[in-house]
């Protein structure tokens, strides 16, 4: 009886720390990929969301390790799992009524201080909960004797369990609701573990049954308090597509951002331009926008074939359905070929040539899409164009007045283009679009006009009197003069994408204009004062060696979350955004962190010997983290990158538990602290690793830093 009752209560709370590490990173993919539906997808939301979930997180580990001097109370811990496992159905729909509460409509960005205040207060209760339950958790499986650093094990287990299953299975086959109903079934079944130890699984089964079936009524319930004309919404792995039905009209939404109307004339800006400065297209390569309407304006060209390319198969299946008839069969004509990939990875990878490539993605708004707006990528584009060839993307703008901002953005693809290709025109208006190629380009409105007649060509928009007014207007000059006035600007590089800064910068000064100060001295970052505020907390551990333990934890989670950053940002250039692969990534680092974890728990280690450890461990971090740019400038094959991911996650993995060990004390108490300082640390990396350091210093200096 000695022997099962500390048996039973070791099996018990190991699982109930699987079900908090798999409940919480199951309910973190979730809330970002909801929060991104609702808001703004750029690097700054996605670093503030993961910065505010460690920070209450940090928060909550604080307060559970400080509630650990008396008896562990297995209410408290039961109650608490059972909590944490009913919050994020909750979260969901609070996330989902932000813009009926901020009163904003659908497709409108919401201000950047609503959005942060609703940010903050959303992710909250789960961080704050999962953080607390954390050192309380530990300071129990300690009292059966093992050590505390297993908690991390238990923990990361379930978090790479976790992650995996939502990346591969759950998010193809389940909707939010429901994911969040099994979240719950665990939650229950760790808890009433901690109690009887058959009980969580025939509760799991009898839970999850009811709570499935109404959850699909929850999912479409909720999705209407944003979407009052809602006609189709669906989950994919790249986001969440929206069509909403008024009258004749669709509108397509993807992530909350307007993707395009039918009805509309923006296709034909976007294709007749490139096409008519071509004297004889026969074949286009067209990325993205092919449902907008792209494709039926470039197919009223004489072409012979057209390769699309476009990576959400959600989106193909959606204008299926809602697109009007005449438009659906135009997806369906013999001259196109659909290629259901990365954009960039097919121009790397195809074997023929084009007359005319078009790019319509959104603007370099983000790491993945700025790897579009690139040196490389445009030197990847004039490989694969036959002799003169056209190249055409459109950027965002504004008819009189650029500010600052917006001309640095679009200064610098500009010059990029330049770079590239040695001529460059650009038609102005709301949208300017750029025509590159290696031949001169025919600047002459009566010679388009001329060919869109022999075409047969008659759109609404884009008339010969409407190029003629393009080409004789004083903005045609005004851009231009705009553009070469920033002659100065940093070119957009792969392992420097200078650019999602610059738009973050632009998006933030339409809010806040008085921010241009303080973007416009963070923009001379360089090396050497990011290397001083690091040097600061070294300084600190000297003074104050009581804090050396701590501050080290707080830099490895800063190291490996930034580190992670730089490998998918890295991943995502050479092999494309293939969501299963960045996934494995992902995966492989949490699996990582559970064998560094594995390997350093299954010993007992005087805090002497466990410090030594983790000198060298941070050695070989500075010693790996100065090779790595040399490394990923090979050109390495695919299953490279998750080996990488894996050994930083076994580095992540095993400092946590050699941290307890070095510290010693009281078991609840020093992984509080500890597991705080982790949090901490990623919070920071969270915050400025994506969102700064990589865009002003680049790949290889954010290793050295």
């Amino acid at each position: 009886m000695c022997f099962c009752v500390p048996l039973q209560k070791k099996v018990s709370t190991s699982f109930a720390l699987f079900a908090l590490g798999f409940t919480t990173t199951v309910a973190q993919v979730l809330l970002i990929r909801e929060l991104v539906a609702v808001f703004y997808g750029n690097e700054l939301v996605l670093g503030l969301i993961l910065s505010a979930w460690l920070a209450w997180g940090a928060l909550g580990a604080w307060w559970g390790g400080r509630r650990t001097n008396g008896e562990g109370d297995r209410r408290l811990l039961a109650g608490g799992l059972a909590f944490l496992g009913a919050l994020p159905s909750v979260q969901v729909a609070l996330a989902r009524g932000a813009r009926a509460l901020l009163r904003v409509p659908p497709g409108a960005l919401v201000e950047f201080g609503p959005m942060v205040a609703m940010v903050i207060l959303i992710v909250a209760p789960t961080c704050l909960l999962g953080g607390a339950l954390f050192p309380l958790l530990a300071r129990r499986l300690a009292e059966t004797g093992r050590p505390a650093g297993q908690a991390y094990l238990w923990e990361c287990a379930g978090a790479a369990a976790g992650g995996a299953l939502f990346s591969f299975v759950f998010i193809h086959v389940l909707d939010p609701f429901q994911v969040a109903a099994l979240l719950l079934s665990l939650s229950l079944a760790a808890a009433l573990g901690l109690f009887r130890p058959l009980l969580p699984t025939l509760l799991s089964v009898l839970t999850a049954v009811p709570l499935l079936l109404t959850a699909s009524l929850l999912h479409r319930a909720t999705l209407r308090w944003q979407w009052p004309d809602l006609s189709f919404a669906a989950d994919s792995p790249y986001g969440r597509i929206v069509v909403q039905a008024r009258d004749s009209q669709r509108v397509f939404y993807e992530n909350g951002l307007l993707m395009f109307e039918t009805q509309g004339t923006f296709p034909e800006e976007v294709v007749h331009p490139p096409l008519l400065a071509h004297p004889a297209p026969r074949s286009v390569l067209l990325i993205g926008g092919g449902v907008a309407g792209n494709l039926r304006e470039i197919l009223r060209h004489p072409v012979e074939d057209v390769a699309w390319v476009e990576s959400d198969p959600l989106l193909i299946r959606a204008a299926r359905l809602h697109l009007p008839p005449d438009e659906a069969a135009v997806l369906d004509d013999p001259r196109v070929s659909l290629a259901l990939t990365d954009g960039r990875r097919f121009v790397q990878t195809v074997r023929r040539k084009f007359d005319v490539v078009i790019l319509n993605i959104p603007e370099p708004s983000t790491g993945a899409l700025n790897r579009f707006y690139t040196e490389e990528f445009f030197r990847e584009v004039r490989a694969v164009l036959n002799p003169g060839g056209v190249f055409a993307l459109g950027l965002p703008a504004a008819e009189n007045y650029w500010s600052p901002e917006l001309a640095r953005r679009n200064g610098s693809i500009y010059h990029t283009l330049r770079a590239v290709f040695p001529y460059v025109f650009v038609l102005p208006g709301e949208t300017v679009f750029f025509l590159a190629s290696t031949e001169p380009l025919p600047a002459d409105p009566a010679l388009w006009g001329a060919r869109m007649a022999e075409r047969g060509i008659a759109p609404r928009l884009v008339t010969a009197e409407y190029l003629r007014y393009l080409f004789t207007t004083d903005r045609l000059a005004q851009v231009r003069d705009a553009l070469e006035g920033t002659a100065g600007v940093r070119l957009n590089r792969d392992l420097t994408p200078i650019c999602y800064y610059y738009d973050l910068a632009l998006w933030l000064h339409r809010i806040y204009p008085h921010l241009r100060p303080f973007f416009e001295r963070v923009d001379a970052l360089r090396l050497g004062w990011v290397a001083l505020a690091l040097a600061l907390p070294v300084l600190l551990a000297r003074l104050r060696r009581r804090w050396a333990v701590p501050l080290a934890v707080a830099g490895a989670g800063l190291a490996g979350m930034t580190l992670e950053v730089v490998v998918l940002l890295a991943f995502q250039v050479r092999h494309g955004s293939l969501y299963a692969q960045v996934s494995l990534l992902v995966t492989a680092y949490m699996v990582g962190m559970v064998l560094g974890s594995r390997w350093v728990s299954g010993r007992k280690w005087e805090p002497s010997r466990a410090r030594r450890l983790l000198r060298i461990l941070f050695g070989g971090l500075a010693l790996g983290s100065a090779a790595l740019p040399l490394l990923l400038g090979l050109p390495l094959p695919v299953a490279v990158f998750p080996l990488l991911t894996l050994l930083a996650g076994g580095w992540s993995g095993a400092v946590f538990p050699l941290a307890i060990a070095a510290e010693g004390g009281e078991a609840g108490r020093t992984t509080g602290r500890l597991y705080g300082a982790d949090l901490a640390g990623g919070c920071l990396g969270a915050l400025v690793g994506g969102t700064f350091l990589l865009p002003l210093l680049g790949l290889p200096q954010t290793c050295l830093a």
